[in-house]
């Protein structure tokens, strides 16, 4: 064997023993929980959350990412956006990249979505549990799970990905108290009224199938 040949061999078994070594240390399974209290109607907020029209107006991720969005109310059940099967697509650089779909509702209380997008084989979901505090208040806490198989977990806890998805979270959440609360601000700052009436920068028609 030669020296070339036997120094690619040694680097390759030992990049291949700190993955494994990593993803050994690494944990599978990702879960936090944010918390955020909206000075809004839980009605008001329930409907700024499943409505994925309003959700992409003070989403962070369009913004953050440099991505567009389309709502598809293809698979929902009852054709309209807001019902369970409802999606939010996106799409970078006009190539989609994933989406994501309402699974689960209980009116004014909770809206629980999976997410699909790149990367590895993994489904996260986030479910957004909602607790009215007097008239015009609301607690919102935003449950986050992630289940990753190894090795990928080892890579994504080791290149930061977990922590800064739990940023963008907080981000989210933020967006979801300026929109929801007077007047009524997008992920940009503008003020778009209840319901919306600005045009979202970030909206694209959903391509034909």
């Amino acid at each position: 064997m030669g020296t070339a040949v036997w120094i690619a061999a040694m680097a390759i078994a030992g990049f291949v023993l700190l993955v494994t070594t990593l993803s050994a240390l690494a944990p599978t399974r990702v879960e936090y929980t944010e918390t955020i209290v909206v000075d809004a109607a839980v009605s008001d907020v329930y409907d700024d959350i499943r409505l994925q029209d309003r959700l992409m107006r003070w989403s962070a991720w369009p913004r953050e990412t440099q991505s567009t969005c389309a709502v598809d109310t293809g698979g929902a059940v009852d054709g309209r956006d807001g019902a369970v099967g409802a999606r939010t697509v996106f799409f970078s650089k006009g190539k989609r990249i994933g989406h994501q779909e309402i699974v689960a509702l209980q009116n004014s209380a909770e809206v629980a979505m999976t997410l699909v997008g790149p990367g590895p084989p993994h489904r996260p979901s986030m479910r957004f549990a909602l607790t009215p505090d007097g008239p015009a208040r609301t607690r919102v806490d935003l449950h986050f799970v992630n289940a990753l198989p190894r090795p990928f977990n080892a890579i994504w806890r080791f290149a930061g990905l977990s922590a800064w998805t739990r940023r963008m979270h907080r981000k989210d959440l933020e967006g979801l108290k300026r929109f929801s609360e007077p007047p009524h601000r997008d992920a940009d700052g503008n003020a778009v009224g209840r319901p919306p009436r600005a045009t979202n920068p970030y909206e694209v028609p959903m391509p034909a199938a």
